[in-house]
């Protein structure tokens, strides 16, 4: 299965900017931003709960966007005094760790077992980040790296596939990591 997935400047740092290129090896976990339940007008994306199964799917949009529907395998809340976020693994087609919040220090009440169902913004995280505690690892080929030129000067605005990304910071640029799934 081939997945597009943005490559967050700060997760590219987590690896002290190593540098990627088409044909590497990585494992990984897919995750979500922090979504809210039925914000369907947020530009993040958001998840409803289903009545009843549903088949899990897991449809890319575009870009890194994706809809997707599948069961909650497990779940871990983590609070803070102002802010509590629920981690939920999700069994769609290729599983994704859901992000969710009621952005106040009430944490979502979601039971393993439940459907859920949403459009979200899918990023790439190391498997071996502490920042999301729950997640199935994944080992990906990096198919081709798409690159969003944000800085000001020549190529502004323009979306180029390249080879490899250098080991420095990419940011403001965006990054899309095309993979194939190792599975």
């Amino acid at each position: 299965m081939s997945l597009t997935l943005h490559l967050p400047d700060h997760t590219f740092d987590d690896q002290r900017y190593l540098g990627i290129k088409t044909g590497a090896l990585l494992n990984i976990l897919i995750a979500t931003d922090l979504l809210a339940e039925e914000a369907f007008d947020d530009a993040a994306g958001w998840f409803s709960m289903a009545q009843g199964p549903l088949t899990p799917v897991l449809a890319q949009v575009a870009g890194a966007r994706y809809a997707f529907a599948g069961r909650v395998r497990q779940s871990f809340a983590w609070e803070e005094e102002d802010l509590s976020i629920t981690y939920l693994l999700l069994d769609t087609p290729t599983p994704i760790t859901l992000l969710a919040s009621n952005f106040d220090d009430v944490p979502v009440a979601i039971a393993e077992g439940e459907w859920l169902y949403g459009i979200a913004n899918l990023k790439l995280v190391w498997e071996d980040a502490l920042d999301v505690p729950i997640g199935q690892p994944l080992q990906a080929v990096v198919q081709d790296i798409q690159r969003l030129f944000l800085r000001p000067g020549p190529g502004f605005g323009l979306m180029q596939s390249v080879a490899s990304l250098p080991p420095e910071p990419f940011g403001p640029d965006q990054v899309l990591l095309v993979l194939r799934s190792k599975r």
